[in-house]
């Protein structure tokens, strides 16, 4: 079974509240369905609750974007052993754990964006 841990979680500046989060993911073996990462919103409809925004898979050393949204899905062999994945997440909720496939991981407290992850960019959703 995967592991998941979260590497990063990183305020960024968008019209909304947002982060961008960074897991380092050991031991994948099949394409993780990133639109099952969320956040329950107790007062909230399992609709309405947030899921990731433009993610990226990246290099082992997080310097170095591998993958976008698209490529991920239509790319499965990148879903192969120990890899590095960041999102945006709009509205995230520090207090509460991140629920993944993998199982609900607490997250860390926000820290400032490496420089390193400069080369993600946040596009405004429209």
């Amino acid at each position: 079974m995967p592991e998941i841990e979260i590497a990063g979680v990183y305020p960024v500046d968008a019209p909304q509240p947002c982060h961008l989060i960074e897991l380092n993911i050991r031991n994948c073996q099949d394409e993780v369905d990133v639109g099952q990462i969320t956040q329950h919103g107790p007062s909230q409809p399992q609709g309405s609750w947030q899921v990731p925004y433009m993610g990226r898979l990246l290099d082992s050393h997080g310097t170095a974007i591998i993958a976008d949204d698209f490529e991920m899905r239509r790319n499965f062999e990148l879903w192969s052993g120990n890899m590095r994945l960041c999102f945006f997440f709009h509205y995230l909720d520090l207090a509460r754990p991140l629920s993944t496939p993998f199982g609900d991981v607490q997250l860390p407290q926000e820290a400032p964006l490496p420089q390193r992850l400069t080369i993600v960019e946040y596009e405004p959703v429209d």
